[in-house]
């Protein structure tokens, strides 16, 4: 199964009042560290944030490939090195138990707003978040059976199956979105396509398959997800 590469670990980070990340700015990192490795602009980074009302473990990955096979993130600590989290891999970060707080976020969620919003919340986006951060960190990995008991006991076994089925769907890369028919009009935002103005068809067709790897990525998660939360596949 096709996986992840760790591009800068887990970094402590604050959140503003408003939700935010306030520090650090974990663009600005992974723009530094695209400086230094111009080769893998245009690559898709996944930035996955886990944390509570006033801290996080923030990192960056991106999708496994040969050319990253024997990256140390090491090689480039000096880049968030005041941020690193002290207490990584130690029982007293408990960053692994911040599934009891999402669980009861989740709650409230669907309290106020609505089973559709809490299933999004604790499973679109936590619990896939939660998956990936195991496949790196044995804490995150033991948790997961405890975590699945509680999100079963919050939402019926069709209710799961319902937003995992329309989870994560994504559309496959079209080129076409990159080539517009008329000529480009100065002051005028054409999204996407104005990054790529320009490029040969090479590049395009990489783009094309970064793309397909991202989306292939998110279906093995959310298959994952159903094993776990489904029993399927076990």
């Amino acid at each position: 199964m096709t996986g992840r590469i760790v591009i800068i670990p887990f970094i402590e980070g604050k959140v503003g009042p408003d939700g935010r990340l306030v520090e650090p700015d974990i663009n600005a990192i992974l723009e530094k560290w695209l400086q230094r490795h111009p080769e893998f602009r245009g690559r898709k980074f996944h930035i996955i944030r886990t944390g509570g009302n006033e801290t996080c473990l923030v990192r960056v990955t991106t999708d496994e490939s040969p050319d990253l096979a024997d990256y140390d993130p090491a090689e480039d600590a000096d880049l968030y090195d005041e941020f690193v989290a002290k207490s990584e891999g130690s029982p007293a970060a408990e960053f692994h138990k911040i599934w009891i707080d999402q669980c009861k976020a989740a709650r409230g969620i669907e309290d106020e707003f609505g089973t559709d919003k809490a299933l999004k919340y604790l499973i679109e986006e936590k619990f896939i978040d939660f998956l990936e951060a195991a496949e790196t960190d044995g804490a995150f990995r033991a948790e997961i059976p405890t975590f699945v008991d509680e999100i079963q006991t919050i939402f019926e076994p069709w209710q799961l199956r319902e937003c995992l089925d329309k989870a994560r769907q994504t559309e496959p890369f079209d080129p076409a979105l990159y080539e517009p028919e008329e000529p480009l009009v100065p002051g005028v935002d054409y999204g996407d396509y104005e990054r790529y103005e320009g490029e040969d068809p090479e590049t395009i067709e990489m783009l094309r398959q970064d793309d397909i790897r991202h989306c292939t990525r998110d279906l093995q998660l959310m298959e994952r997800a159903r094993e776990w939360l489904l029993g399927e596949g076990k």
